[in-house]
This record gives C-alpha cells, sequence and structure tokens, in this order.
C-alpha cells in the first residue's frame, strides 16, 4: 500500500473527510460494518487517486528531461537552480530586514504584498520539496 507517513496524512485526512460526510449523508441506520468497509474504500480511493497523480508528475518531470536533453547547458543550470535561487534571494531579504537596522545599515521597508511573496516563494520551496519527497519515497514503496 503507502509508506506509512503518506499512508497516516491520507487515513487521517480521509477519515476526517468520511466522519463528516457520513454523519450527513449516510443514513442512521447504516450499520458500524458498513461504515467500516465504506470508509476502507474511501482510503484505497484516495490512495488511489495519489498514486495516479503521482504518476502524472513523474511522468511530467520524464518529458521535461527528454525535452531538455538537446537544450543547452546554460538551460539546464537554470531548470535546477531557479527555485532555491529565489528562496535564498527571499531568505536573504528577510535576514537583511532583521539584521540591518542592528549593524547600522539602512533598512528596508516592506510592505504587506513583499511579505506576502515572501511567504508564498518559502511555502512553495519547501511545500513543493517536502511533496517531492514524499512522492520519490511513495514511488519506490
Amino acid at each position: 500500500m503507502a509508506t506509512p507517513i503518506i499512508g497516516d496524512i491520507i487515513q487521517s485526512t480521509v477519515g476526517k473527510v468520511f466522519d463528516r460526510l457520513s454523519e450527513k449523508f449516510l443514513p442512521s441506520t447504516l450499520g458500524e460494518n458498513e461504515k467500516a468497509q465504506f470508509r476502507l474504500e474511501a482510503i484505497r480511493l484516495a490512495t488511489e487517486e495519489s498514486r495516479v497523480a503521482i504518476n502524472g508528475i513523474q511522468g511530467a518531470r520524464d518529458l521535461a528531461l527528454k525535452d531538455s536533453d538537446g537544450a543547452p547547458s546554460w538551460t539546464k543550470v537554470l531548470s535546477v537552480t531557479h527555485r532555491p535561487a529565489w528562496s535564498f534571494l527571499t531568505l536573504a531579504v528577510f535576514v537583511w530586514t532583521v539584521v540591518a537596522p542592528y549593524a547600522g545599515f539602512p533598512q528596508v521597508a516592506l510592505g504587506e504584498v513583499h511579505k506576502d511573496i515572501m511567504q508564498t516563494v518559502i511555502i512553495f520551496y519547501f511545500g513543493g520539496r517536502t511533496i517531492e519527497k514524499a512522492a520519490g519515497i511513495m514511488r519506490l514503496s
């Protein structure tokens, strides 16, 4: 089936969704055994859907690698470093805003839009890496 971490996430998420939906849409006369079977089927379907999505992502990644085979080397470097470069740049701006006043350097005033963009970059970088690693673990199982 799935790895313990992914399995736990699916189990807890699907379980919570199932519990809320079953209270609302399943008849109260439905027995516990039937509810348990229904829950297991929901988990199985969610796991299968997750596996299909991961295979689709891997297929897109394989296609991108195949397309980049004849590309110049600088484009390959750019495709690998753009996400970390933006994240390090965002981290550097954040550190500057914290350290600059104490070090006597000019302070950078960030508005709410700038803060939102920085948070989004950081969330997508680390969230994306986490999803990629989890997908890799799930593919191996």
